[in-house]
């Protein structure tokens, strides 16, 4: 669970002090306000992920601090806290854009579940809205792939979108398989419907069906009120079920059903609901070896993968890497322009495997960037791992053996620098002091490399 911020909001000391700890204790971050007022000004800050707000209080009430908060263009999730359970409270605070809505006296279990399922939710919004931004660009602006493999993975998605057929999305972690989901809902007839993403591996077991199904007042000991199921809400539009492959077999039995049926039933409940839905699932584990050891069901394997779509690695299309480089750097760059790239450093990017593909580029760009002198990056301006990584895979001339004495020279001392800076965790003037050299060489010495294999 990614840690957030958390602002309490009750009138009452007590509860505050008894919520803050409890979130404090599960390693948010944690802020306590008195009133509707001193909520909007800590909102202010800029930095709320959820706002805990009791409904009923003095002056400015729970409802009306949501409502102020929207209106002021605060984007923090709401969770709303009452004492009574009243019907009319709930629907006046979900109309209002609460996330959720609890009873008094509230358990600590409950509201840390309900924290870790906005953490995952927020989690998983944030990287495919980053992921998208960065390799289809925002506002409108699209980046398109050089690579025929990603020229193919495009076709499939606009040749399946307008279908209902159900699609499974393959490949290793950050290679942008939410991406593509998304793209199938939004190429789809169901763009204007919900688009409902679920990290299957971030809900605790036990509270996988009501989660996926909902559940009526009382199905169990902690249900106070009925909860409305994922799949219900994404009624009219499409479910996205991100990793798919690590849920229990169990489950794997009701979500089979569910798909054949089109129809859910909430726990504790007799009455069925019909639901019109789309799925799309995710994977980056290898599922028909999963199915031939028994640990997910081949029936649903081949429900789920009537339309399969395998995202390829970024170690296997290097031809997309120079334009995703130029493309991200353009949307990190300063107000004063795109940032820049030295060809040594543009090299050492060509030749590194990339094990987490897209968002890793992204994430080592985006370091860099921070580094870079005079808006231009340079090889010493990359983690360690990756220049001493992409090194070591050598040049074709160097890896035959025909490196000459000097080439051979450079490569070792390149080598020395490169792990002095890894040992120093990054730092290099520490590194330059520990290799007996001042800093400015160091630097002239990265610049003048061009990132030559290291030979043993």
């Amino acid at each position: 669970m990614t840690p957030m911020n958390v602002l309490v909001v009750d009138d009452e000391p007590a509860i505050r002090q008894v919520l803050s700890a409890a979130i404090g204790k599960a390693g948010h971050q944690v802020a306590a306000a008195a009133s509707a007022a001193e909520a909007l000004a800590r909102l202010g800050k800029g930095d709320i992920d959820v706002v805990v707000s009791d409904i009923f209080m003095p002056v400015t009430d729970g409802i009306e601090l949501l409502k102020l908060a929207r209106a002021q263009g605060f984007d923090a999730t709401f969770i709303m806290v009452t004492a009574f359970a009243s019907v009319d409270s709930a629907i006046e605070a979900i109309k209002a854009g609460a996330h959720d809505y609890i009873t008094k006296p509230v358990r600590n279990e409950e509201i840390l579940h309900r924290l870790e399922q906005i953490s995952a939710l927020r989690g998983l919004r944030d990287e495919n809205r980053a992921l998208r931004d960065l390799v289809l660009g925002g506002g409108g602006r699209r980046y398109r792939f050089t690579s025929p493999a990603m020229q193919t993975v495009e076709h499939l998605v606009t040749r399946v979108a307008p279908t209902t057929s159900t699609v499974l999305i393959v490949g290793e972690s950050g290679t942008g398989k939410g991406i593509a989901a998304r793209e199938v809902h939004e190429l789809s007839a169901r763009r204007d419907g919900p688009f409902i993403p679920v990290n299957c591996s971030a809900i605790p077991e036990t509270l996988l069906e009501s989660e996926f199904f909902g559940h009526t007042k009382g199905a169990f000991t902690s249900a106070d009120r009925a909860r409305k199921g994922l799949f219900l809400q994404a009624h009219g539009g499409t479910i996205f079920l991100d990793e798919i492959g690590e849920l229990p077999l169990a489950m794997q039995t009701k979500l089979l059903h569910v798909i054949e049926a089109k129809q859910v039933r909430p726990l504790g409940s007799e009455q069925v609901h019909k639901v019109d839905v789309r799925i799309v699932a995710a994977t980056n584990r290898d599922l028909p070896a999963m199915v031939r050891e028994g640990r997910f069901r081949e029936d649903l394997y081949f429900r789920l993968s009537v339309f399969q779509i395998a995202m390829p690695p970024l170690r296997e299309r290097r031809e997309d890497i120079p334009g995703l480089i130029r493309f991200m750097l353009a949307q990190q760059g300063p107000s004063g322009g795109p940032l820049a790239i030295d060809p040594e450093a543009e090299d050492v990017l060509l030749r590194f495997d990339w094990p987490g593909n897209v968002r890793q580029l992204e994430n080592v760009l985006h370091r860099a960037a921070i580094l870079a002198d005079g808006g231009r990056i340079r090889v010493a301006d990359l983690p360690p791992e990756v220049s001493r990584t992409a090194a070591a895979r050598g040049r074709p001339e160097a890896a035959a053996g025909g490196a000459t004495l000097r080439e051979r020279v450079r490569a070792f001392e390149l080598k020395l620098i490169l792990q002095a800076i890894e040992e120093a965790n990054g730092d290099r003037r520490l590194a330059a002091q520990r290799l007996g050299i001042g800093l400015s060489s160091l630097y002239r010495k990265l610049e003048e490399y061009p990132a030559e294999a290291p030979t043993s």
